[in-house]
């Protein structure tokens, strides 16, 4: 899960993926990602398999929830989780990032 602000979107050509620079505002259960906290305003780089979604607004703050792609970097699919932001979430994410996961990996 990943609070953060879009700073650029590139979506080349049609064969390529997209991506996205977001400026990072928190992360929580980051998972397999292998990143550390990062400060705040770090920026993740982020791949957009399809052209035209998730619809991202360059200067626009969202909650993230993507996978991690084959070569273990951020993907960002289609199907993802992608709401705009608000500060009054923050409180929600840091709770829910507390409980233990229930599933089987």
């Amino acid at each position: 899960v990943l609070p953060g602000t879009v700073k650029s979107v590139s979506r080349g050509p049609p064969q390529e993926p997209g991506w996205a620079v977001v400026s990072v505002l928190s992360l929580y259960k980051s998972g397999g990602l292998g990143v550390p906290q990062p400060a705040k305003g770090a920026t993740l780089r982020l791949q957009l398999p399809c052209r035209l979604c998730p619809a991202l607004k360059k200067g626009s703050s969202y909650v993230l929830m993507g996978r991690l792609g084959g070569d273990g970097g951020a993907l960002l699919p289609p199907d993802a989780f992608v709401v705009p932001y608000r500060p009054q979430q923050q409180q929600v994410l840091g709770n829910l990032s507390k409980r233990p996961c229930r599933g089987t990996p």
